[in-house]
């Protein structure tokens, strides 16, 4: 499929999009990453939509600096102390950044996931021609598994998943999937006997996982760009001082070819995250994490005050 000249323009296009994340902690990195992706973007997007899950007071002196420069439209933060600053349950602050969000298209991010592109400099807009089309319910990537589905066209192709790390889609799309799959739980209160997702560690998962029921169900996809070096797009997995550094040779390329989506999508052992140890390692702290264990680590954090991320 030969890319055709976008029917709307770069400004055009970024006037219809919120971009959102649902953030906690990473305050040292969280800016400029956020500046990252407005470059990534090609400029400011008609809103900046952020909702906090229980940060520290230094993240929220952050977000109202950022907001009284007008550089966040829409936030909305709690507590540390409050119940929803949860590990668990940060599929409510998932929901309503973008529940809230009011332009025609969502983009969502993650601040510990980094945006490289060199030129591409009309992808949005033919990123929202394509959102058009029948057969797709997101642009998107940033993938550290299989992902792909089947191919799309030269230099693209259709994935199953589709993940918050970097997601664009319609709003509708948004409202439709969420509501179908998990709108009795939402409205519910998040009662965890209405939770879609029954059964195993991934009851947090709520939001993608309604994307990706959603998609399955109606035969749509996630439309993905084979990475190269003037694109990409890392979930890093890292926060803080230490994405800080890693967002430093992210920017200059350094070793950046092992870790693209085109490489990554072959791999046979667990997922892979730039300036993270080796998978295998990476594999059993997540073991660790969703195994009994993990949950007394977590309870014992929160007890002394540490909350459900880093803080940095």
């Amino acid at each position: 499929m030969e890319n055709a000249k976008p029917s709307i323009s770069v400004a055009e296009a970024l006037a219809q999009v919120s971009l959102t994340a649902a953030n906690i902690g990473n305050s040292s990195a969280f800016e400029p990453v956020l500046n990252d992706w407005l470059g990534f973007m090609g400029g400011r997007p008609g809103e900046i939509v952020i909702v906090d899950g229980g940060s520290s007071p230094e993240t929220h002196s952050l977000y109202w600096k950022l907001f009284n420069e007008k550089r966040i439209d829409k936030l909305q933060v709690i507590r540390r102390e409050h119940p929803d600053n949860h590990r668990d349950t940060c599929y409510m602050q998932e929901y309503v950044v973008g529940a809230i969000a009011s332009k025609p298209y969502i983009l969502f991010f993650k601040s510990d996931t980094l945006p490289y592109r060199e030129g591409h400099d009309n992808w949005l807009p033919e990123a929202i021609e394509y959102l058009q089309r029948e057969d797709t319910f997101a642009v998107g990537g940033s993938f550290n598994s299989p992902s792909r589905h089947h191919d799309a066209w030269p230099g693209w192709y259709f994935s199953h998943k589709c993940s918050l790390n970097f997601a664009l889609m319609k709003r509708s799309s948004f409202m439709n999937a969420m509501e179908e799959v998990a709108g009795e739980f939402i409205r519910s209160g998040y009662d965890p006997d209405k939770n879609p997702i029954r059964q195993g560690p991934t009851k947090r998962y709520v939001v993608e996982t309604s994307f990706e029921r959603f998609m399955a169900r109606h035969n749509k996809f996630t439309l993905v760009k084979v990475e190269d070096p003037t694109w990409t797009v890392f979930h890093t997995n890292i926060v803080g001082k230490e994405l800080i550094s890693v967002r430093e040779k992210y920017l200059q390329r350094v070793d950046v070819e092992r870790y693209m989506n085109a490489r990554i999508q072959n791999r046979v052992w667990g997922g892979c995250y730039y300036g993270k140890p080796p998978a295998r390692w990476a594999n059993f702290r997540w073991a660790i994490g969703e195994s009994p264990l993990g949950q007394v680590i977590r309870a014992a954090k929160r007890w002394v005050g540490v909350g459900r991320a880093p803080e940095s």
